[in-house]
């Protein structure tokens, strides 16, 4: 089973962390969660304190792995947050219904597939990562997640946390989001009310852009990772849309 941790009373909210994460990346905003909702934050496989997985993953997988751990706990319906591809693996699961999941919040995420240009890139990406490993990887491309002002502090700790990841676990991730699906049907589609936290600076991810009335989206002034540089207004955000 994943490694995850579970703090706090209230409505359950599953933190979903990306690409180069790991829990300890939601650890500005999950002690000011943990005082208003029962959070439960999960590693995916390969990143963290999880075990390196085996195998080709999709989405889907990462979903069917998560919902272990929330069928462990006893967990039927929560509210559900991902950040970047830990959107894409929400997106999934209310895709496929796999649970109920009453409210999404999207983190600096997209609902757009991979383009060609992107696929060939994540390749390459996962070329590099096996033949000079996860440190070299990191290191070369971790500013791209942070604006160009951010602060020193905020960049080495993302590099920390990123330098857990496995080799493993991050070339079944790129693989995972070279072959993930086109949701934009169902953003502009569904019923599920959607906060969408975007940052002005984030050259990361393609921006959602939807006319569904159930999808609610606002800005930080950052970049990929606004859930470090700007925790206070994420927190805000975040709490304001769960609790209306």
């Amino acid at each position: 089973m994943l490694h995850y941790k579970r703090e706090g009373s209230g409505k359950v909210v599953v933190l979903i962390h990306g690409f180069l994460g790991g829990i300890s990346i939601f650890d500005k905003i999950f002690e000011p969660l943990t005082k208003q909702f029962d959070v439960i934050a999960i590693d995916l496989p390969g990143h963290g304190k999880s075990d390196a997985p085996e195998g080709d993953y999709t989405m889907y997988r990462y979903a069917e792995d998560i919902l272990d751990v929330l069928t462990h706990e006893q967990v039927e319906n929560a509210y559900w947050i991902g950040h970047s591809m830990g959107g894409y693996i929400t997106l999934a699961v209310l895709e496929k219904q796999f649970t109920n999941i009453e409210k999404v919040v999207l983190l600096y995420s997209s609902d757009a597939p991979d383009t060609p240009e992107a696929i060939e890139k994540r390749t390459k990406q996962q070329h590099e990562i096996l033949q000079n490993g996860v440190g070299a990887f990191v290191d070369g491309i971790i500013h791209n997640f942070l604006a160009p002002d951010a602060k020193t502090e905020d960049i080495l700790f993302a590099k920390e946390v990123a330098h857990e990841a496995k080799v493993e676990g991050l070339v079944a991730a790129l693989g995972a989001m070279k072959s993930r699906s086109n949701q934009r049907n169902l953003v502009d589609a569904t019923t599920t009310p959607i906060l969408v936290i975007e940052g002005e600076q984030d050259k990361a991810v393609t921006p959602i852009e939807t006319s569904n009335q159930n999808v609610t989206k606002v800005f930080t002034n950052t970049g990929h990772l606004g859930m470090l540089e700007d925790a206070q207004t994420v927190t805000r955000e975040v709490t304001k849309f769960l609790k209306k």
